[in-house]
C-alpha cells in the first residue's frame, strides 16, 4: 500500500521540499540582519512554507476523507491516527520556521507580522487550532459511541444471564421429571417380575393337564370376548 497510495508519494515530496526549507532556514540565521540577502531569503522561505502548509492542508483533507469512509479507502484506525501525528508534527515545524521568520526578520522585505511569513504564521495557527478543537470533537464523538456500546453490550449480558437462569431452572425440572420416570419406571418392574414369578408358581403346581386347562380356559374366554364384540 506504500508503494501505491498517493498519500506516501505527497509525504516523502513535503518531507524533501522541508528539509530544504530548514537548510534555508538556517542559513537565514547565520546571515547579518537587515541584509538584502536576508530579505530576499526570508521571502523565499515565506513562500515555500506557504506551499508545504497548501499540500499538508490537502494531505488533512484527504484523511478527513478516508475517515468518513472506511471502507473506500480501506483505512484503519491506526493508519489514520499515524497520518494525523504525520500532519500536526508537519504544521508544527512549520510554524517553528514562520514564527521565527515573523520574530528575526526586519519590517521590511516581507518578513514582519504584516509579511507574507506573518500571515502563514497566523494561518498555520489557525488551523491548528482548528485540528485540535476537530480532534476532540472527534475523540468525544468516539468516546460516547463506545459508551453506547457498552450500554448496548451490558443489556445483552443481563438478558444471557437471564436466559442462563431460566435454562437452568428448566434443566432441574427435566431432571427431577426424569427421577420421577426412574422410580416409576422401578417400581413397574418390580411389580411386573412378582406377577411373573406368581404365574410360574401357578403353572408349576397346575401340572401339564392344569396348564392345558388354563389354555383352553383362556381360549374360550378369547372366543367369548370376539363374539361380543362382533356382536
Amino acid at each position: 500500500m506504500a508503494q501505491k497510495d498517493p498519500y506516501y508519494i505527497v509525504k516523502d515530496e513535503v518531507a524533501d521540499t522541508l528539509r530544504g526549507v530548514q537548510d534555508k532556514h538556517s542559513r537565514w540565521q547565520n546571515l547579518t540582519r537587515g541584509s538584502p540577502e536576508k530579505r530576499a531569503l526570508a521571502t523565499e522561505l515565506a513562500e515555500d512554507c506557504s506551499s508545504l502548509e497548501y499540500m499538508v492542508a490537502e494531505i488533512d483533507k484527504s484523511i478527513d476523507a478516508a475517515e468518513r469512509n472506511p471502507q473506500r479507502f480501506n483505512l484503519g484506525q491506526a493508519e489514520l491516527s499515524d497520518r494525523r501525528r504525520w500532519v500536526m508534527s508537519t504544521r508544527r515545524q512549520l510554524s517553528s520556521i514562520s514564527s521565527g521568520l515573523s520574530a528575526g526578520a526586519s519590517g521590511g522585505g516581507g518578513g514582519g507580522l504584516d509579511g507574507p511569513a506573518g500571515r502563514l504564521a497566523a494561518a498555520v495557527h489557525d488551523e491548528n487550532d482548528r485540528f485540535i478543537r476537530s480532534e476532540g470533537d472527534r475523540q468525544q464523538l468516539l468516546m460516547q459511541r463506545q459508551d453506547e456500546d457498552l450500554d448496548h453490550l451490558s443489556h445483552h449480558v443481563v438478558r444471557i444471564g437471564e436466559l442462563g437462569k431460566e435454562m437452568g431452572q428448566e434443566l432441574h425440572l427435566q431432571g427431577q421429571l426424569l427421577d420421577e420416570l426412574d422410580t416409576e419406571i422401578e417400581g413397574t418392574s418390580t411389580r411386573l417380575q412378582a406377577a411373573q414369578k406368581k404365574i410360574d408358581y401357578v403353572l408349576q403346581k397346575a401340572g401339564a393337564k392344569g396348564q392345558l386347562a388354563i389354555i383352553g380356559f383362556l381360549i374360550l374366554t378369547l372366543i367369548i370376548l370376539i363374539f361380543l364384540l362382533l356382536g
